[in-house]
């Protein structure tokens, strides 16, 4: 069993429900590990294939701690589609509202209060914990 996670590694985490999928798809900068989350939960492992990711989405999440520290358990590897390089986070929050949001794609940032159909598609740039994970991937 692995014990450090690589760039392509699919890690299997066994939540309340069932098994989650998470490929860890590269190591950001300033967010640290990027994941694809395959949506839903599995009754049984299921096989590794690129189809388990065709509908995930990208968050953050610290894979390799996971892995070192028994949460997560390497079970296949996959090319990775790397890291998008067009991200979304809040920006002003008042409450439990975003009134803009940050449009960042590495090189340049730029704030919106109103996000086109292509940009509520872009991944959020946030850290998610494991107990966050899974609880998100339990509502689906």
């Amino acid at each position: 069993m692995a014990k450090r996670a690589k760039v392509g590694d699919v890690l299997e985490i066994v939540s309340p429900g069932g098994l989650i999928y998470i490929q860890y798809v590269g190591k950001h900068p300033t967010y640290g590990d990027g994941i694809a989350v395959s949506p839903g939960k599995h009754a049984a492992r299921t096989v590794v294939s690129p189809g388990l990711f065709r509908d995930a989405y990208v968050t953050f999440y610290p894979a390799s701690a996971a892995v070192a520290q028994g949460l997560a358990t390497v079970v296949g590897h996959l090319p990775s589609p790397g890291l998008p390089e067009r991200m979304r986070r809040p920006g002003a929050v008042h409450g439990r509202t975003v009134a803009t949001w940050i449009i960042s794609d590495g090189r340049q940032q730029v704030v919106k209060e109103e996000l086109t159909d292509e940009e509520r598609k872009l991944p959020i740039a946030g850290f998610w914990n494991h107990e966050f994970l899974i609880r998100r991937v339990s509502k689906g």
